[in-house]
């Protein structure tokens, strides 16, 4: 029964998409999507009442295995918890154009989601991890006839693909040392087997979540739609990783070289990616690097030992980016540009100012919102390994609530020329907002985690213990927070006056410090290289094979002329002669005793078993 989570979003998206395609009822597509990934999370909830479980034997040592864990089981709550919204958002925001297809590929990748947090064996896991990459590749690039997105879904594609060897690598190496796939028997490798798999698992996973230094893929992702980031980034293809390594970290705690690497990964990505969305002037790409610096506190978190404090922090980062995203596309839309600059001086609607700022708060990690919980948490965490990873922590804290207020004041600015009416969504303005809204007041809701008796709760259910916060560590995180939040303030200012200068760090940070760059050169344009080559040797091998059959045909054409021809006529006319020659011959032969041969035939065959009946009979035989 537990494969009916993963399988009905996927089956119900491709029941629907014909009814999609013809319906032209916002309303109809939103509440329908949406509603199919609604029953998904009802499903989820059903399973975790009930106990269901999942599994598909193949072979003795293949089966196909599916199941909860306290951990996994609250990941596939947040899934289409935050999908279903986004869902919603995109029917009533994205263009007519091919909707129908956005919209069955969100919810089907709501479904690839749900598998790659149930999968309990490593080739369920693979499977899915193929069709999760093609997925994101196909939203990446929904508008795939403008050639630069198609470039950019390429890009992505390709880099997060290199990562993914590594899973293979992990795949090859359990299999090889425990003759099984599945999850429970990957304990039972040696150390330097764990190790190669630990390597593997990480190469995947730093590639999916997007960190250094494969991060900048993400900015190439931004060519996709609003939702589609939204969805990619909140709750479903850069959590991937996390959700890997959260499930693995028990089993690769062991190995020396996993847990430092995790906390360095981590906390580079997330003080690069803080200054990344610092200096970037586009909206979108703010909110990319900041999912790069916030997944880096993830990594953090588990490299120091406490995979359910990343787990949080998922949750969270999923609860407050959703609706950041959504407000850049509406803002956006209305600008006709995701330039800071440009969207500062368009009017957006009143009700949207409050959501976002609370979101934003969030984003920022201001108390007693709960994100501001899950990220000390984090600090706490780095702390216990050691205080100056705690202070960095805190800066990269600091970093976000920078880009976090830079990001709400370019968007509603107090004071200045706006243009547009407030209503200029249309007919369906209200629909668009009323997910930002939900939302927002889930990441209100949240706010209960401060409770010491809810977040204790909390950990008893996931069976764990979360650290206890210092109080120097929650002054300085606290401190670091507010400067962040004036001098957001202070940049957002600049960029709407347009004093901000393009200085050479700058464009070098918004450029993702020119990794993309050499992301492209290093592997997408190789590789596009040696697909081109191989696409004309085919066509080569190809043309040859049918130019030799054109000449082959001509040469039997023209043999057929000259030799076949009198081969077809004389060969019937000697047959014949051969076979009336063989009837004379045989009439020849024949001596009128025909029958007679034939009656003695059969009187001998009868008289053959009679013998032998006889014999059985009297004893004859031994």
């Amino acid at each position: 029964m537990l494969w009916l989570i993963p399988l009905f979003p996927i089956i119900a998206a491709g029941l629907l998409y014909p009814w999609w395609r013809t319906t032209a009822s916002r309303p109809a597509l939103a509440v329908s999507a949406a509603g199919v990934v609604a029953v998904t999370l009802a499903l989820v909830v059903v399973a975790g009442t009930a106990g269901w479980t999942g599994s598909l034997v193949w072979s003795e040592q293949l089966r196909l295995a599916i199941g909860f864990t306290p951990m996994t089981y609250l990941a596939a709550l947040v899934v289409p918890l935050v999908a279903a919204p986004i869902v919603f958002y995109a029917a009533a925001h994205e263009s007519p154009h091919r909707l129908a297809r956005l919209l069955a590929l969100l919810v089907a990748f709501t479904g690839v989601m749900e598998l790659i947090v149930l999968a309990r064996d490593l080739l369920s896991l693979l499977m899915v991890w193929e069709i999760a990459g093609a997925l994101s590749w196909a939203l990446i690039g929904h508008e795939f006839k403008d050639r630069e997105r198609g470039r950019h879904a390429s890009q992505a594609f390709l880099t997060t693909r290199t990562g993914d060897l590594g899973l293979y690598l992990a795949a090859f190496i359990a299999f090889q040392h425990t003759g099984s796939l599945a999850y429970a028997d990957l304990g039972q490798m040696d150390p330097l087997a764990l190790g190669l798999f630990a390597a593997g698992v990480t190469l995947a996973a730093l590639s999916k979540s997007a960190q250094l230094p494969f991060a900048p893929w993400l900015f190439a992702a931004m060519s996709g739609p609003a939702p589609v980031s939204a969805l990619l980034h909140a709750a479903t293809m850069v959590a991937a990783g996390v959700i890997l390594l959260m499930q693995f970290q028990p089993i690769l705690a062991g190995v020396d070289w996993f847990g430092p690497l995790l906390i360095a990964a981590g906390l580079t990505t997330a003080l690069a990616g803080g200054l990344v969305a610092t200096a970037t002037p586009h909206a979108k790409r703010l909110l990319a690097g900041s999912t790069s610096a916030h997944y880096g506190l993830m990594f953090v978190a588990i490299g120091a030992g406490y995979p359910a404090v990343a787990l949080l922090h998922f949750a969270m980062h999923a609860l407050m980016k959703a609706p950041l995203f959504m407000a850049a596309g509406i803002a956006g839309h209305r600008a006709g540009s995701y330039e800071l600059g440009q969207i500062a001086r368009v009017r957006l609607p009143s009700g949207l100012r409050p959501a976002a700022l609370i979101a934003a708060l969030a984003l920022a990690g201001l108390v007693p919102l709960g994100p501001a919980w899950s990220k000390e948490a984090v600090v706490t965490s780095a702390g216990l390994t050691a205080p100056w990873l705690a202070l960095l922590v805190a800066v990269a804290g600091g970093l976000s609530a920078l880009y976090a207020a830079r990001f709400q004041g370019c968007l509603f600015p107090r004071s200045t020329a706006l243009t547009g009416p407030e209503s200029a969504d249309g007919t369906h303005g209200g629909l668009q907002r009323a997910p930002v809204y939900f939302l927002v007041a889930l990441v209100i809701l949240s706010s209960m985690i401060w409770l010491p008796g809810v977040h204790r709760g909390l950990g008893q259910w996931l069976t764990t213990s979360f650290p206890s916060t210092k109080l120097w560590e929650f002054v300085v995180s606290l401190l670091l927070v507010l400067a962040g939040l004036f001098l957001g303030r202070r940049f957002a200012a600049r960029e709407i006056s347009g004093s901000a200068q393009s200085s050479t760090v700058r464009t070098f940070l918004s450029q993702w410090m020119r990794l993309p760059q050499a992301a492209h050169g290093l592997i997408v344009k190789p590789v596009d290289i040696v697909a081109v080559r191989l696409a004309t040797l085919d066509d080569r091998a190809v043309d040859a094979g049918i130019r030799a059959s054109t000449r082959f045909t001509l040469w039997l054409a023209n043999l057929g002329s000259r030799t076949v021809e009198w081969l077809f006529d004389e060969l019937p006319e000697g047959l014949a002669q051969l076979a009336g020659k063989a009837g004379e011959n045989t009439r020849q032969l024949q001596s009128g005793m025909l029958h007679h041969y034939y009656s003695l035939m059969g009187i001998g065959v009868v008289a053959m078993v009679l013998t032998l009946i006889l014999g059985m009979f009297t004893g004859g035989f031994s």
